[in-house]
């Protein structure tokens, strides 16, 4: 008995005559054997592919994720190139424009001005509104931006707040736990 990747059951090597694979009655197969590991596997241990026949990838997750692994660390030009890629579909943006950015920062962050010590704690800071790129931040700035939903009466609010209480003697942390409690 061989499996035949085409259907949801087991068949001879020859399928009997008059018999119907997936494909004649429109079912989605439950299984495929990878390209890369010859594997046979359930059809969920491969990605999701809405341009590849019956919506799934030719690899499976694993041989994929080992692929990407060494082609991405090979290869400097690789990893420009996907983020040059996503920068671009996600922000708008050219390489020459986000090299121009990452210049006119000086490698800090635009809002506190640390700096950058790597590629992950660099985020680009856009408008959600209208999508127009505003600078380079850095993780913590940008968290606190969106937060605070890019909304400036949040942040002078917050502002006022952090204000009031870093210096002021006479408020103690009992004193605020016990107002909440008594109202």
């Amino acid at each position: 008995m061989q499996l035949d990747l085409l259907e949801n059951t087991t068949t001879s090597s020859y399928p009997l005559q008059g018999s119907l694979t997936s494909v004649e009655t429109g079912q989605t197969p439950t299984k495929k054997k990878c390209t890369k590991c010859g594997e046979v596997k359930d059809i969920s241990c491969f990605t999701k592919d809405p341009k590849a026949k019956y919506g799934t990838a030719t690899q499976c997750k694993e041989c994929y994720k080992k692929y990407f692994r060494e082609h991405y660390k090979s290869s400097i030009k690789t990893r420009m190139k996907i983020y040059g890629r996503r920068i671009l579909r996600k922000y708008g943006l050219t390489w020459e424009t986000h090299t121009a950015l990452v210049l006119r920062s000086g490698g800090r962050c635009d809002s506190c001005g640390s700096k950058f010590t790597g590629g992950h704690d660099t985020h680009i800071d856009h408008c959600h509104t209208t999508g127009a790129v505003r600078g380079l931040l850095c993780g913590g700035c940008n968290k606190a931006a969106g937060n605070l939903s890019d909304c400036p009466d949040k942040i002078f609010s917050l502002i006022k707040y952090i204000m009031e209480t870093r210096y002021n003697p006479f408020l103690k942390s009992e004193d605020l736990h016990s107002s909440k409690r008594t109202t």
